[in-house]
């Protein structure tokens, strides 16, 4: 009767430890619940924004394809559920709420405008789901929208600062114009607070600034305008392809000036429309596709291939990096993929991107700071036998 009473505890204390293992085993290496690990995707597919969106959703699919190719998430593939904006602002918000209430998924990729980021993160913060901008970069935005708001990406005054710092020693900039696009989020924050903040702590004098409209095709009145107050040089803040036209105004009426762009130029795009009038043109970006690392090489090369040629902009490298995040937020945080832990599941992805430290993805190095945003070092660009390349 001992021997029994003993060998009876011994079962049930094995048995004891077992459940205990068993609950301790992260969820990923458990095995995930459910047929897919579901990520909402908002990206613009149309309109203006265009180059942006296709870039941030060729980079997700790029991720998402090598992680299935591995085996998924826990044992399921990754699915990428995608809505198109057309590069409406406001259409995000309708395209949130499916995604989140309808789809249920996750956690969201995007919006890709800050515009729209503006406008969705406040809903995505009642709805309780993180949405994470690739490419957001107007300051501010996530800071505002605590806590379930991150972008994986610079602030357009973290980016520009030492790219317009440089810009100005290298050509000795005294006078300066800003042009700057004030229908754009993006291009006013960078036209009317960044450009003027950095121009004043170099010590360079604005001759004018003037603002254009999305709708604009005609900038001679501006250039001319611009020509009769004799700036050093030029400072644009606009979408990429006004941004070239605006350029090649200026060279078209013989305003052969430096000039830096903003943050949104730091794309095939503005090459491809500004042809040859673009060259000499600087800019920065959080990444940089001309980036030597193998890393680095290894996604352009795939990118390429699957974009006709095309290089990708830091869109593509920001939200290739996303997806690897989330998925390690989900093998690290014990996020299950039971429908019934929804909720459960999206704090932990939240608590998840507080925490991101020196991810090492092809953009670099990214930290999240307290406010939501990505920390990195920026790429300083100029336009050379048309194509982005670091300058020296």
């Amino acid at each position: 009767m001992k021997a029994q009473r003993f060998y009876r505890f011994v079962a049930v204390a094995c048995i004891a430890l077992l459940i205990a293992f068993a609950s301790a085993i992260p969820a990923a290496e458990a095995g995930l619940k459910g047929k897919s690990v579901k990520v909402g995707v908002i990206v613009p597919l149309a309109g203006p924004a265009i180059s942006w969106g296709q870039h941030s959703l060729l980079g997700a699919e790029i991720a998402r394809d090598e992680i299935n190719a591995a085996g998924g998430i826990g044992g399921i593939p990754l699915e990428l559920i995608v809505e198109d904006t057309a590069s409406k602002s406001d259409q995000a918000i309708s395209l949130a709420r499916k995604l989140a209430e309808q789809d249920k998924v996750l956690i969201i990729l995007g919006p890709i405008l800050s515009s729209a980021c503006e406008m969705v993160f406040p809903v995505t913060n009642r709805m309780k789901i993180v949405a994470v901008s690739p490419t957001s970069a107007k300051p501010g935005v996530s800071a505002k929208n605590r806590p379930w708001a991150y972008r994986n990406n610079l602030t357009s005054d973290k980016t520009l600062g030492p790219a317009l710092e440089k810009w100005v020693k290298d050509n000795n900039i005294k006078k300066a114009g800003i042009i700057y696009d004030s229908s754009d989020a993006v291009s006013t924050g960078e036209g009317a607070k960044v450009y003027p903040a950095f121009f004043k702590k170099f010590g360079v004098e604005i001759v004018d600034s003037l603002t254009v409209q999305k709708k604009d095709i005609d900038f001679s009145a501006h250039i001319t305008r611009i020509k009769a107050k004799n700036p050093d040089g030029v400072a644009l803040a606009a979408q990429a392809e006004q941004a070239a036209n605006i350029v090649r105004e200026m060279r078209r009426q013989g305003l052969n000036i430096p000039v830096i762009t903003g943050v949104e130029c730091a794309n095939p795009l503005f090459i491809r429309t500004g042809k040859g009038d673009v060259e000499g043109v600087w800019t920065a970006s959080a990444s940089w596709a001309g980036n030597p690392d193998p890393k680095v090489k290894k996604f352009v090369t795939k990118f390429m291939k699957r974009k006709d040629g095309e290089k990708p902009n830091s869109g593509g490298f920001k939200s290739y990096d996303s997806i690897y995040i989330i998925k390690e937020i989900i093998e690290k945080y014990g996020v299950t993929n039971d429908p019934k832990d929804l909720s459960k599941d999206r704090d932990r992805l939240r608590n998840g991107w507080k925490n991101v430290k020196n991810f090492p993805g092809v953009s670099g190095l990214t930290t999240i700071n307290e406010v939501g945003d990505g920390v990195s070092m920026p790429a300083i660009l100029c336009v050379k036998s048309g194509q982005w390349v670091a300058a020296k």
